[in-house]
């Protein structure tokens, strides 16, 4: 395990485990975790000794309340401008990593840590879990990626719901709208249940997972059925090609 203070992160078997570290403010994102995280993504993406990253967070108050506000809107390289040099939030290289990222969602996620939630692939939640998306509330349009990735995830109607009213959803809410995969009961279930998602991508074939992972991103982009076959069947091609040089 090593410590950056305010992002700890550990390796638990084929698992990198990044928790965010802020707890008493809400696990908010500074520039200083935002490299960090796009260091440990880079490092991480071709290591074979890693199946998966976990994002989650410290504590039970929050699981992120997304950017740190100060730095936000703190000088030329402030988040919410449109002409950055240094971006803060980094939503890009979490959506082109290409394995599989689990959110070990501890608590409530706001703003922007209900986007990085969002960002993510699989998304396991403890009852105490809440997702708001509330930036119309503040006089703000979406950011981080949500105008791509929320109503793909729970289409334009209830996407468009969310960020306007910017109202709470509950656990029990977000399995039912496909915000997550599962409710699990318990702080200590989630950690259990995350390690044995974790064991089971790493027992698939090396490279089945990002290779599912990248067949179906393309599908989001695809506007015919034919493009997503072609996209399908490029995927395989490129699989069995590898079985056919002696199998992974």
């Amino acid at each position: 395990m090593t410590t950056d203070a305010d992002l700890v992160v550990e390796q638990r078997g084929a698992g990198r485990w990044l928790r965010l570290n802020r707890p008493a403010k809400r696990n908010a994102m500074t520039r200083a975790m935002a490299d960090r995280l796009r260091h440990e993504l880079a490092s991480t993406a071709e290591d074979p000794e890693v199946a998966a990253l976990v994002i989650t967070g410290t504590g039970t108050e929050a699981f992120s309340a997304g950017a740190d506000r100060a730095e936000a809107f703190d000088g030329p390289t402030a988040t919410l401008t449109e002409k950055r040099t240094r971006p803060l939030w980094p939503v890009e290289e979490l959506f082109d990593y290409p394995k599989p990222i689990i959110a070990a969602v501890n608590g409530p996620a706001f703003g922007g840590g209900a986007t990085l939630a969002m960002a993510t692939d699989l998304r396991i939640a403890v009852p105490t879990a809440t997702f708001t998306f509330g930036l119309a509330k503040v006089g703000l349009t979406p950011e981080f990626g949500s105008s791509y990735l929320l109503w793909r995830q729970v289409g334009y109607s209830l996407a468009l719901e969310l960020m306007l009213t910017g109202r709470q959803v509950s656990a029990d809410e977000a399995l039912q709208q496909r915000l997550v995969n599962q409710v699990v009961p318990s702080a200590a279930e989630l950690d259990t249940t995350v390690r044995e998602l974790v064991v089971q991508l790493a027992s698939l074939p090396h490279g089945a997972a990002a290779a599912t992972k990248a067949v179906l991103r393309s599908g989001l982009d695809t506007t015919t059925f034919a493009e997503a076959r072609r996209a399908e069947l490029r995927a395989l091609a490129s699989q069995a090609a590898k079985f056919g040089a002696g199998g992974p």
